[in-house]
């Protein structure tokens, strides 16, 4: 009786370092992911500016998204995202962000 407690006790506290472990982990990642979050809204504060000041053209833009992510994502029209970010990121340009 006294052996099958102490086994319990010890999986307990191996479940315990393991969820530790886990938090950790994940502790990591979202510091990561804010990082990576705090590029991007710059990038794209810059890039909404530099828009205001110059003329492109959204479809050989939406073209090289094809290109760059069809394989990635498993389709022909590549990112759909991101191409619905290019429409997001040209109108702030013309319509001054609303």
């Amino acid at each position: 009786m006294f052996d099958e407690i102490k086994l319990v006790e010890e999986n307990i506290s191996k479940l315990k370092d393991d969820l530790i472990n886990i938090k950790d982990g994940v502790d990591g990642h979202f510091n990561q992911l804010d990082d990576i979050a705090a590029h991007i809204i710059a990038i794209e504060g810059i890039l909404t500016e530099v828009l205001k000041k110059t003329s492109v053209e959204s479809a050989a833009i939406k073209d090289w998204i094809v290109e760059a992510t069809k394989d990635s994502s498993g389709n022909e029209t590549g990112s759909v995202k991101a191409q619905m970010v290019v429409d997001e990121l040209l109108g702030s340009k013309t319509d001054g962000g609303n």
